[in-house]
């Protein structure tokens, strides 16, 4: 299953240029899922540039490595639409977390690291991952999938578990 490596938390911060998928909107809502664990943010009506600022937290197991997000267009009568989709790569979020731990960064503000989009992730552009105060995080775009257009921004922030007294 994999060692806890801390608490994940998903901040959906906004969508920009999202696809028209009712007659000349669409009711956006996203979901975020990491392994088995799956969580959604609300449905903002009649938005094509909708604003979430909804965090969403998960337990980070040392076997989960990617992130998946699917944009989906809520429908009252018939199956919701399909907006796109989106995944992000956590290994050089735990690289950079390590890395905060060897230095024994806990407080003030660090750039970790930068990631820069290539075939292999759906960034929209390059992306910072920071230590802020004690927690490794990482700001990101990403650019939606198998649609014409559409992104949507994240704060992905990683608070490792606090660490065990050695017993005596």
């Amino acid at each position: 299953m994999g060692e806890p490596l801390g608490l994940l938390k998903v901040v959906v911060v906004q969508g920009k240029r999202l696809v028209v998928r009712d007659f000349k909107s669409s009711d956006p809502y996203v979901i975020v899922k990491l392994g088995n664990q799956t969580a959604k943010t609300r449905v903002i009506s009649s938005c094509l540039n909708p604003v979430w600022n909804e965090e969403l937290s998960f337990s980070l197991k040392e076997s989960a490595e990617i992130l998946n997000f699917q944009v989906f267009d809520k429908d009252r009568f018939k199956a919701d639409d399909k907006m796109g989709h989106a995944h992000l790569s956590l290994q050089p979020l735990i690289s950079a977390a390590r890395l905060r731990q060897v230095l024994g960064i806990s407080s003030g503000e660090t750039t970790l690291r930068k990631v820069i989009p290539d075939t292999d992730n759906c960034l929209a552009w390059e992306s910072t991952i920071s230590c802020i105060n004690g927690e490794v995080v990482q700001d990101v775009w990403l650019r939606l999938s198998d649609v014409e257009s559409g992104e949507i921004e994240l704060k992905i922030k990683l608070t490792s578990p606090s660490p065990v007294a050695p017993s005596k």
